[in-house]
């Protein structure tokens, strides 16, 4: 075994400074520039680690922001989930509270009533925690509107897309999986799964290692690693490993989990479909954490001191040592594959091949990180943001053709009939409605809908044909005065605009 080691460290050591073999030897491409696969933009957010503006750039243009928070963010921990289509980012601050970050809006909101264990989120907007006094709360973009005190301990929640929150704990030597779904208070489905060991270490377990992927959710129960379908609570996988499980990182696909084991050197790989253990990769030392690259290229594992070991998952082995600090957000896997560590003040982007260093962010370390694929930042066509137009909303004396021109409005008085004195007509007081968006999507519309409520009152849905087309309107109103309108489309925290008259 020392031997073994030994061989280990002496190869990863040449890998590092490159001088102990032949060039030929190197892979091909190892010195080669990096590059990004295609899909969505390539973000990077950044913020002073004791809080402020956050900012966005498109990487690799790290010294050009495209975006800011409107408003100050609080000093953050960990960021939790991202929903490319609301665009809502949710986090915890270092106070222990959620935080929600509108990335379309900038705005940010973050809720005081709780300091809570852990939080969970399946797409940013409805955000779960579970409190220190041991419930469970949800809070969503208009409050914290529901809480629920199980019966059983909770170690580990999961947010699901449906709306449910699966919640996990460990009594006596059963691990208990339930389903709860908002607002009831009833459990809709459970499972209890045999477990061995102190009920306390597989409850600090269970914390520690919890996660999801796909439609299963996974965690530790001391020295078993379990996987859950989340459809039925059914049971996918309960693996014995053998000795404590000190941490668990998956794919992206979900295909393989990797398993960090208390003090050996070893990750053991567990294959989904064949339900068990089917490789292991040697580290120089136990690993006490792992992050896995967001496009499953390479896994990181925290080993001794500040050492950092890079795993290429192509060929499962250790292709090299970096040295960072291990914190909630760095180091990471940039778009590009390189992997940026911290270096006292300086973050230092290393090259994912050769691990040389490319690049260095000049006080990058001060700042927390975070990495997403989006396309939600990109500059928009100018007319996308121009109101649509109605006709009970366009101007008196002109209505809008079936080729788009203005023509003039037919007259209807009495001396264009030739009537010597024309009708007077009665006087009507004039109202004034809050539009919030026209959309051709009416799942969108009702989606923004729900996100507003100023002074109790929830917009409607209205909709107009164009064309054969069915517009769907987002509006708050009619209101007796314009500067009321105004107050309430403000008070929104949306994008608005007053026209006059009724929806």
């Amino acid at each position: 075994m020392r031997t073994l080691l030994a061989s280990a460290l002496v190869l990863l050591a040449c890998g590092v400074a490159g001088g102990c073999a032949d060039r030929s030897s190197r892979p091909a491409g190892a010195d080669a520039a990096p590059t990004i696969p295609g899909g969505p933009d390539p973000l990077v957010l950044r913020l002073s680690r004791d809080g402020g503006i956050l900012t966005a750039v498109r990487y690799p243009a790290l010294d050009t922001t495209i975006w800011r928070s409107a408003s100050r963010v609080p000093p953050l921990t960990e960021v939790i989930a991202f929903g490319a289509e609301d665009g809502y980012l949710a986090a915890i601050d270092t106070g222990g509270s959620p935080v929600r970050i509108d990335l379309r809006l900038g705005t940010v909101t973050t809720s005081r009533a709780d300091t809570v264990r852990s939080l969970v989120s399946a797409d940013g907007g409805a955000i779960y925690g579970l409190t220190r006094s041991g419930e469970v709360t949800r809070y969503t973009p208009s409050g914290s509107d529901w809480r629920y005190r199980p019966i059983h301990p909770v170690d580990a929640l999961f947010s699901q897309p449906d709306g449910s929150v699966i919640l996990i704990g460990a009594e006596d030597n059963d691990v208990q999986v339930r389903r709860v779904r908002p607002p009831n208070q009833a459990v809709s489905d459970s499972v209890s799964i045999k477990a061995s060991g102190e009920v306390e270490t597989i409850r600090r377990t269970i914390s520690a290692t919890a996660g999801t992927v796909g439609d299963r959710v996974y965690f530790a129960a001391d020295e078993h690693v379990i996987a859950i379908r989340t459809r039925d609570l059914g049971i996918a996988l309960n693996v014995d490993m053998g000795d404590p499980v000190m941490a668990i990182a998956a794919t992206p696909s979900g295909d393989r989990l990797f398993v960090a084991l208390e003090d050996e050197s070893v990750l053991r790989i567990v294959d989904r479909f064949e339900e068990g253990v089917t490789g292991r990769i040697r580290l120089p030392s136990p690993a006490s954490a792992l992050r896995m690259d967001p496009m499953g290229r390479m896994l990181l594992a925290r080993g001794a001191g500040d050492s950092v070991y890079v795993v290429s998952l192509g060929g499962d082995a250790v292709i090299g040592v970096v040295r960072s600090e291990w914190r909630a957000d760095l180091p990471l896997v940039m778009a590009d594959g390189s992997i940026a560590i911290t270096r006292g003040d300086d973050v230092v982007l290393a090259h994912p091949s050769s691990l040389a260093d490319m690049r260095t962010i000049e006080g990058g370390a001060k700042q927390f990180w975070h990495t997403l694929r989006w396309n939600g930042l990109r500059p928009r066509a100018a007319g996308l943001d121009q109101p649509v137009q109605f006709r009970n909303s366009a101007p008196r004396d002109t209505s809008v053709s079936a080729t788009g021109g203005a023509v003039t409005a037919p007259d209807t008085t009495g001396a264009a009939r030739g009537d010597s004195t024309a009708p007077t007509a009665p006087a009507v007081a004039s109202t004034f409605t809050v539009s919030f968006a026209a959309l051709l999507d009416e799942r969108q519309a009702r989606a923004l809908a729900g996100r507003i409520r100023v002074d109790g009152l929830v917009p409607r849905i209205t909709t107009t044909d164009r064309d054969g087309t069915t517009v769907y309107r987002v509006v708050l109103g009619p209101f007796p005065t314009r500067a009321e309108a105004e107050r309430v489309g403000k008070q929104a925290g949306q994008n608005y605009w007053i026209f006059e008259g009724a929806p």
